[in-house]
């Protein structure tokens, strides 16, 4: 048995048809790209909690490689993963360099390669929070127009059928209306959900970056910390061989 909105978009024309796929489709694409946003940020906060507990609890940057593979998709595992190697690389090139005269030169260059390879780090993580929001602004300001346009195609519809037949009985016109009003209708259902998640994913990512930003300051100081006090170090016990 036809249920009364089935029965509408049978008796809707073809213009209202094509327009009402359209919209399916929008709708459809609105949905799968809220439902991988909402695992996708879900999984990356519980991610990046989880992996900076772990953080404050290590002696050395080194300890990141570590940490159990299973943290691989958090962001903040990836900074850290970017920085422990530009960490691993500074080390190295400072220990073959034992002819510099100009350490601090020296590390300021270093520490301007790793903070430019970092921030690339970020950016790249930062563009993955994005993924998809942009569909459904496309869905948010695209479903309207076309609801708008399937409702003044119906309406016109109505009076092009009144002026056919000579008549503005019920019969006639509410093949028009009811296809104005099936358009409208699937128009604000496709339109009403991404324009509220769009806003929600636009706060939560914004959220998660700044997170990001953040880590991504502690890692660079501790760093640079960390390079420091190992290279004091070495000249240090350097020092101490040359005496004795």
């Amino acid at each position: 048995m036809d249920t009364p909105l089935v029965a509408m978009i049978l008796r809707s024309g073809w213009v209202a048809r094509v327009i009402l796929i359209i919209l399916a489709c929008m709708s459809v694409m609105a949905w799968a790209v809220i439902f991988n946003r909402l695992f996708y940020y879900g999984a990356l906060t519980k991610g990046n909690k989880k992996f900076k507990k772990l953080y404050d609890t290590m002696t050395r940057l080194s300890d990141v490689e570590k940490i159990d593979k299973t943290l691989e998709r958090s962001s903040f595992y990836q900074l850290a993963k970017a920085a422990t190697a530009e960490h691993r690389r500074v080390l190295e090139d400072a220990r073959s360099h034992t002819g510099v005269k100009d350490w601090s030169f020296f590390l300021e260059s270093q520490f301007a390669i790793t903070a430019e390879r970092i921030d690339t780090c970020f950016s790249v993580l930062a563009t993955k929070l994005d993924y998809g929001i942009i569909l459904l602004a496309i869905a948010a300001s695209a479903s309207p127009f076309f609801g708008l346009f399937g409702t003044v195609w119906g309406i016109m519809d109505s009076f092009f059928e009144i002026g056919r037949q000579g008549s503005a009985s019920l019969p006639v016109v509410a093949p028009g209306i009811a296809e104005a009003l099936i358009v409208t209708a699937i128009g604000l259902a496709a339109a009403i959900p991404a324009v509220i998640f769009y806003n929600y994913f636009s706060h939560r990512a914004e959220l998660i970056e700044r997170g990001m930003d953040e880590f991504r300051i502690q890692l660079f100081a501790r760093l640079k910390r960390e390079i420091i006090a190992l290279l004091y170090s070495d000249n240090k016990t350097a020092g101490k061989q040359a005496d004795a």
